[in-house]
């Protein structure tokens, strides 16, 4: 009886032992609130994203990119790194382009003319002819 009295308190030392150190590694979850301007504005800024990137996929722009010296894919990677406020800039000259045939064409020059100033800060070096200003 005394042997397995013994035996209890053993195991009992142990997994109290065991709890605690468990207890230890437990993170702490820390939540706030969000608002629904914040949701939604990260919802608009991916849905911006995604149209251009979708447009910039388009046979008649990459070809248009290709004709002009442009890979299709270094541009597709530099919408992706574009911040939320040139993304709305370029969704906003973009709705004020022309409807029909011609709004790749003026998509695809929005972009070479953004990829240029690019340059021409000195931000990316995609043109190696364009030198960035001092």
């Amino acid at each position: 009886m005394h042997s397995i009295l013994a035996f209890r308190r053993f195991v009992s030392s142990v997994m109290m032992c065991a709890i605690f150190l468990v207890g230890m590694q437990v993170s702490v979850a820390n939540a706030k609130m969000v608002s629904t301007a914040t949701v939604i504005s990260t919802e608009q800024n991916q849905l911006d994203r995604e149209f251009v990137l979708d447009r910039l996929s388009e046979s008649q722009a990459e070809s248009i990119m290709v004709d002009m010296g442009v890979d299709p894919e270094l541009v597709k990677q530099r919408v992706s790194n574009m911040t939320d406020e040139e993304l709305a800039q370029f969704n906003a000259e973009f709705e004020q382009l022309p409807a029909g045939g011609d709004s790749i064409v003026g998509l695809v020059i929005l972009v070479f003319l953004i990829l240029i100033v690019l340059d021409l800060l000195g931000t990316t070096n995609i043109f190696p002819a364009i030198k960035p200003i001092n």
